[in-house]
């Protein structure tokens, strides 16, 4: 019988395993379903720390990942989908969730945050020209710092202690 392991991960090494080409999605799962509003609301859920459901990765045995097939999918690096290399870990539940946290961080899902009311939207016409809503893709990939340092430049009349909050926000994120 195959031996069970539990292993807690944060999200982050998670999206190092798959940038170092260790995650695969088995064909068995179906394909990529969620909405841009589920999106907005698991970003939402793991801003407040509310609990977002379990990430299953399954290591199978080596002789079992050379005749495996994979699902296309973002999850796999080219280099996974290509066959050049072989994954380490089968994504078996929590795909949908994967998926969607790879799509904002890569720019595919816009997701803003309004660093004033703590709320997430779907990128939209009535929250474009308004500085205080920020991609939560450009705050992943440029830092906190550097998103709130620019939205200094661009908005006034807020205070010192205001601007620490919205820093403190943006790094939560």
């Amino acid at each position: 019988m195959a031996k069970l392991e539990r292993t807690e991960k944060p999200i982050n090494v998670i999206i190092e395993e798959r940038q170092r080409g260790e995650l695969g999605l088995p064909e068995i799962q179906r394909g990529y379903v969620w909405k841009q509003t589920q999106v907005r609301d698991l970003i939402e859920s793991m801003y407040k720390e509310y609990p977002c459901g379990l990430i299953l990765l399954w290591k199978p045995p080596s002789e079992m990942v050379e005749n495996l097939k994979l699902r296309e999918s973002v999850i796999s690096t080219a280099e996974v989908l290509n066959n050049n290399k072989k994954p380490t870990f089968l994504v078996l539940d929590g795909q949908q969730r994967l998926t969607s946290v790879i799509r904002v961080l890569e720019g595919v899902t816009d997701i803003y945050f309004n660093v004033e009311e703590e709320k997430f939207e779907i990128k939209s016409p009535k929250i474009k020209g308004n500085p205080l809503w920020i991609s939560v893709t450009k705050v992943l990939k440029d830092g906190a710092i550097d998103v709130w340092s620019k939205l200094k430049s661009n908005i006034s009349g807020v205070d010192d202690k205001q601007y620490e909050e919205y820093l403190r926000r943006l790094n939560r994120i």
